[in-house]
């Protein structure tokens, strides 16, 4: 019984945040620019999401941006 609940929520959770799957539609050389700043200690997150956000309109807000360059964000546990 615990095993089925829990089994059943495990798979509601998404693989890939909403971040993940934006860089995922970018060219190669952006995917990697991006995945090389995950984690970044010299990265002002905020400061790059409102630079892009300038040129494009973002599907995410930047708390779950932030959250996916520092790396907390579920998709990369």
């Amino acid at each position: 019984m615990l095993l089925e609940i829990i089994e059943s929520h495990a798979k509601a959770v998404p693989s890939k945040c909403s971040v993940e799957k934006w860089i995922e539609t970018l060219e190669p050389e952006e995917q990697t620019a991006f995945k090389g700043l995950v984690k970044s200690d010299a990265l002002n997150a905020t400061s790059l999401f409102l630079a892009i956000e300038t040129q494009i309109k973002l599907p995410f807000k930047i708390t779950t941006f932030r959250s996916h360059m520092r790396g907390y964000c579920s998709c990369q546990q």
